[in-house]
C-alpha cells in the first residue's frame, strides 16, 4: 500500500497488569443442536488463554472460569 501523508497514529499499548489479571470475553455460538456460549479468559500479563463452551452464560460460570482452581 502507498504511504499516507501526515502523522501516523500513535500505537497504543495495553496497561501493565499484575500476573493473574484476566480479561474475560463471551461469544454466542449457534450450532445445529442449539446455542452455546464460548467463554475466553486471557491472562493479560502472560497472554495465556483458556477457553470453554457452556450451555448457559451466567456470572457464576464466568467467575468459575477465572478462579485459581482452573
Amino acid at each position: 500500500m502507498p504511504e499516507v501523508e501526515g502523522d501516523k497514529p500513535k500505537r497504543l499499548r495495553f496497561m501493565a497488569n499484575p500476573l493473574g489479571y484476566f480479561q474475560i470475553d463471551l461469544a454466542e455460538v449457534r450450532t445445529a443442536e442449539g446455542r452455546l456460549y464460548l467463554l475466553v479468559a486471557i491472562d493479560r500479563t502472560t497472554m495465556f488463554a483458556f477457553v470453554e463452551l457452556h450451555e448457559k452464560a451466567t456470572r457464576r460460570v464466568a467467575g468459575d472460569l477465572s478462579s485459581p482452581s482452573h
